[in-house]
């Protein structure tokens, strides 16, 4: 195959510009009918007929480039591609990707007949590229952008196609590690838009691939614009250095030339773009002729400001936040630390550099066995990374812990060679754990406690109950009032519960404007001495609803309490309960279980003492509890 060029004028070196992927610059070029000849020969005479130009451009180009013929079978591939199959096929031979598995990026098989390549070829079009994987023969996988385009003769028979494929695992694996370095950075380091083009100096035209004015935000139909047009697009503070460039190289008949500058899209968002050019000359040394590749570098841009912007802030953490990095040679194991790491393991300040072995005599003794056995397991599986939690014994004895997250490199031979990572002290988070892990157990009790305390109020309801509808009724109402109880303790996340505020949930459903009076100082019950008076104020108020004051429309309840005063030899709490303006309270003549629980919950449970009388005036009850019990404070 050969490439065409026409002569031009020195002075149009101001119109260089952009990249090539495959779908535009090498539209121009006919692939060869293979034939028996050709296919004895080697790669170099394959390609010997190339101008040294365009293979100079061919293998400048960042990325895997190769050619078939119409029936998808290797003419031509360069260096980078031989590199990311991680394999020569044999030309003529072998199918494009006949030797290679091919995946999606979510693992779904891709079928050889449905790849790119085969598209282009079978629908004799270029073929937008879409992110893929390829299996190479040693088993390794690698992430790829194919951007295929078939090729014509002059007739217009279908010769082959070209295909250039974008290399994005360094990609791949920069998100991921950045992703691990710290969840709370999210930085996105991903290939931009890459797309080519090729430029006449005669007629000062820009022949466009999609990808090319897609970057630009030209219509995707648009495959040519004028010089005029490109300039447009150029932020107008680069101009002047991009000509001052040109005109230069021009000057020095340079073959290659390097760009980067900045657009506004129509949209009026900013890009910056880097161009990678190549300039072909006449006999006389003018320029001709130009193809170039541009690559949308914006995130690439934006990414090394925010790794600056992080490296400053992670330095900043190391010292507030105890969040520290190291890294070191397995053959010499001297870490160099940050000031972040060295604080977290109490170094002197200033400490950049030290032996692994004094940072190991600083582990706890319990854990120093599993932290060196894991790592030689690691090093053992040719893991990439892992991470370990560990205590460590800082200066003057304080235990911290420390966990640290590897990140492993090897060699040639897969031997491990280095070890970069980041430390960080988890001693609150352990200690929240714990917390967590009392307060899970904390409530495992309370639950055991309220489903026996259930089952038992179950057990003796049905005992004092006369019928069925009796025992619904009165099973109903206290596990009501144990569910109020409940409720006030767990809005107040079970730190206690006002004796106030317990009072009056028991009483409401029998509250009207004056028949009843609450009063006494602020008092904070613990959770159980809560649960507890909740269950005999309930037994109260049921009785006195169905016998007592509170069943009659001039019936009064009054409950008071009373803390002992200041130099008062007492340190028990007094409550009254009261009722007056009712029936005659009747003696029964059985004891019912509700009288049960007022009379004996408080002495059993609490170990306060309770009276209660049926006077002519109606029921009261008073109860003595001691201050220990009740866990409380007043105001």
């Amino acid at each position: 195959m050969a490439v065409t060029v026409s002569s031009g004028d020195n002075e149009q070196a101001k119109d260089l510009g952009a990249m090539i992927d495959g779908s535009g610059a090498l539209s121009e070029v006919g692939a060869r009918p293979a034939n028996t000849a050709a296919s004895a020969k080697s790669q170099a005479t394959i390609i010997g007929d190339v101008n040294a130009p365009f293979r100079q451009a061919i293998e400048a180009v960042p990325a895997a480039v190769y050619m078939t013929d119409a029936e998808g079978r290797l003419t031509f591939y360069n260096e980078a591609a031989a590199k990311l199959w991680g394999c020569r096929p044999e030309l003529h031979e072998s199918k494009f990707c006949g030797s290679w598995k091919l995946y999606w990026p979510d693992g779904t098989p891709l079928p050889h007949d449905e790849c790119p390549m085969a598209l282009a070829l079978r629908q004799r079009r270029p073929i937008r590229g879409k992110e893929a994987i390829a299996e190479r023969p040693d088993g390794t996988r690698i992430s790829f952008i194919p951007y295929p385009t078939p090729l014509f003769d002059e007739s217009g028979r279908l010769t082959g196609a070209v295909n250039m494929l974008v290399d994005i695992s360094e990609r791949k694996r920069t998100e991921a590690v950045l992703e691990e370095r710290n969840a709370q950075f999210e930085l996105v380091s991903r290939i931009a838009l890459i797309g080519s083009y090729s430029y006449d100096y005669d007629t000062r035209t820009l022949q466009l691939s999609p990808g090319c004015a897609a970057i630009y935000g030209f219509p995707e139909t648009k495959r040519e614009i004028t010089q005029k047009d490109w300039r447009a697009r150029v932020h107008p503070d680069d101009l002047p250095r991009i000509d001052a460039t040109s005109v230069q190289a021009l000057a020095q008949r340079q073959s290659e030339l390097v760009l980067e500058f900045r657009i506004v899209r129509p949209d009026g968002k900013l890009r910056w773009i880097e161009a990678r050019i190549l300039i072909s000359y006449d006999h006389a040394g003018r320029p001709v002729h130009m193809i170039g590749a541009n690559i949308d570098v914006t995130e690439r841009k934006q990414t090394a400001q925010a790794l600056l912007e992080r490296t400053v802030q992670l330095a900043l953490a190391g010292k507030a936040a105890l969040v520290g990095s190291y890294a070191y040679d397995t053959d010499t194991e001297i870490m160099q630390v940050s000031e972040g790491y060295a604080a977290i393991h109490g170094l002197p300040e200033g400490t950049v550099e030290l032996a692994r072995s004094k940072c190991l005599a600083t582990i706890h003794s319990d854990d120093i066995e599993g932290v060196i056995q894991l790592r030689k397991e690691e090093f053992d599986l040719h893991r990439k990374e892992y991470s370990v939690e560990y205590r460590i014994i800082r200066t003057g004895g304080e235990l911290r812990w420390v966990e640290t997250r590897c990140f492993i490199s090897y060699d040639d031979t897969e031997s491990p060679c280095r070890v970069v990572g980041v430390s960080i002290d988890i001693t609150e988070r352990k200690r929240v754990e714990e917390q967590q892990r009392q307060l899970v157990a904390e409530l495992d009790h309370r639950v055991k406690n309220v489903l026996a305390t259930v089952q038992a109020v179950a057990a003796h309801t049905m005992d004092a109950s006369s019928s069925m509808e009796h025992f619904v009724a009165a099973l109903d109402g206290r596990i009501r009032s144990l569910k109020c109880t409940h409720e006030i303790l767990s809005h107040r996340r079970w730190l206690g519960i006002p004796l106030a505020e317990l009072v009056q949930r028991e009483l409401a459903p029998y509250v009207t404007d004056s028949n009843i009076e609450i009063g006494g100082p602020e008092v904070m019950l613990s959770a159980e001495a809560g649960q507890i008076i909740g269950m005999v104020l309930h037994e109260l108020a049921t009785n006195a609803a169905k016998h007592g004051a509170l069943s009659a429309p001039s019936g009064r309840v009054s409950i008071k309490w009373r803390l002992p005063l200041n130099g008062s030899a007492s340190d028990h709490l007094v409550f009254k309960w009261r009722e007056a303006g009712g029936p005659v309270p009747k003696s029964p003549r059985k004891a019912s279980y509700g009288m049960s629980v007022v009379r004996e919950l408080i002495p059993y449970e609490l170990g306060g003492t309770v009276e209660h009388l049926l006077s002519p005036e109606g029921a009261q009850c008073e109860m003595e509890i001691p201050l220990t019990r009740l866990l409380c404070w007043s105001a």
